[in-house]
């Protein structure tokens, strides 16, 4: 679970003052103006994610990417200065420790993970024995600002003028923007999803929010909360710490493969995804559900045949725009399931059947 500390505590107290009509609780801004307005600008506007719980990970030292390529799922030891490739961090079970970004600054280079609990931290102190390599958690010296929807590209366009065309895809640009210097980069997420993501001293954090609403012009900017990014991300199928990314799971099983290289060698956890891929041994694959009336489920929630046999799991749900209905993406075990099968949940009060489909999903 993310601990919020005075730092990040203070920057979110900033940050919701300037949103009257937000909702915060717990660690999570729910929401800045409103859940549908913000889920709107994520699809067809600019919807962007303040993110206060990423670990944020320097590493220097000459053995660094040689240790990072030994330890982690991808090929990275020949990653360029200022270009940025992912890569997975598993324990010996092949189950995650975290996803990550890995950020060559061509002194030093910067992970980033998916939540700021010292795990990956910790883990990756410990594998470090001999190796010269230093380490420093900057997770709250930075935030992480994701900007999503069909306008995304232009907006930037109108920030940084040309030199947005400098992005290739896999490259990192270090704009200096009427005194904002942010790093910048593309992510894409199997779905074909692409959105850029910026990388922001956390002191500048409330004056760049107010740069960025006051130099919107004629485009539809909006900050979103948890709850319109999570309706989103279970449409679009993307797979999130703690509900899909957690040491129950791996990269098979929740189609993050294309973050695993098959030809460099070993990795810590590489024999049981090797295993797992040669001897076809996957026992599931993240789903689609769609529910068949509208739920508030407590999750996870077993998923169960019409013969009573635990066949899989919801792990999160929301209720969906695009579909009018409650959906979740979760785990269904890979085995022959005849056409006619039936799936449902059980809650407290009453069984509510589940229809099952690939993702993302679509109307």
């Amino acid at each position: 679970m993310f601990v919020e500390n005075h730092i990040t505590g203070s920057m979110i107290d900033q940050l919701i003052k300037k949103f009257p009509g937000s909702n915060y609780s717990g660690s999570e801004i729910k929401f800045y103006t409103g859940v549908e307005e913000e889920y709107k600008s994520l699809k067809h506007g600019i919807g962007i994610i303040v993110s206060f719980n990423k670990s944020i990970i320097k590493l220097t030292g000459k053995d660094t990417l040689d240790f990072l390529h030994r330890v982690s799922t991808n090929a990275v030891k020949d990653i360029k200065p200022f270009y940025k490739t992912p890569t997975l961090f598993l324990n010996e079970k092949g189950r995650f420790i975290d996803r990550t970004t890995l950020l060559n600054f061509e002194d030093h280079f910067l992970l980033i993970g998916n939540s700021n609990n010292n795990r990956l931290f910790n883990w990756i102190k410990k594998y470090i024995i001999m190796e010269d390599i230093q380490t420093g958690d900057l997770s709250n010296n930075y935030v992480v600002m994701d900007l999503f929807g069909s306008q995304a590209e232009s907006f930037l366009t109108l920030i940084l003028g040309e030199e947005i065309k400098s992005l290739d895809g896999d490259n990192i640009i270090n704009p200096n923007v009427d005194g904002f210097n942010f790093s910048l980069f593309s992510l894409h997420e199997n779905s074909g999803l692409k959105y850029y993501r910026i990388l922001l001293q956390a002191e500048q954090l409330i004056a760049f929010v107010e740069y960025l609403l006051e130099n919107k012009s004629v485009f539809d900017v909006n900050f979103v909360g948890s709850e319109a990014f999570n309706i989103f991300r279970i449409e679009n199928g993307i797979p999130l710490y703690p509900s899909e990314i957690n040491d129950e799971f791996n990269p098979h099983e929740n189609d993050l493969l294309n973050e695993v290289s098959f030809t460099k060698g070993c990795y810590i956890g590489q024999e049981v995804i090797a295993r797992l891929d040669t001897y076809d041994k996957v026992q599931f694959n993240m789903i689609g559900y769609i529910f068949n009336e509208n739920a508030n489920v407590s999750l996870p929630i077993t998923v169960k045949t019409d013969k009573n046999e635990e066949i899989g799991e919801v792990t999160s749900v929301a209720q969906s725009f695009l579909l009018n209905k409650t959906i979740g993406i979760g785990f269904i075990r890979k085995k022959k399931i005849l056409p006619d099968t039936k799936f449902y949940v059980e809650t407290e009060s009453k069984r509510i059947d589940l229809t099952v489909t690939g993702l993302p999903f679509t109307k």
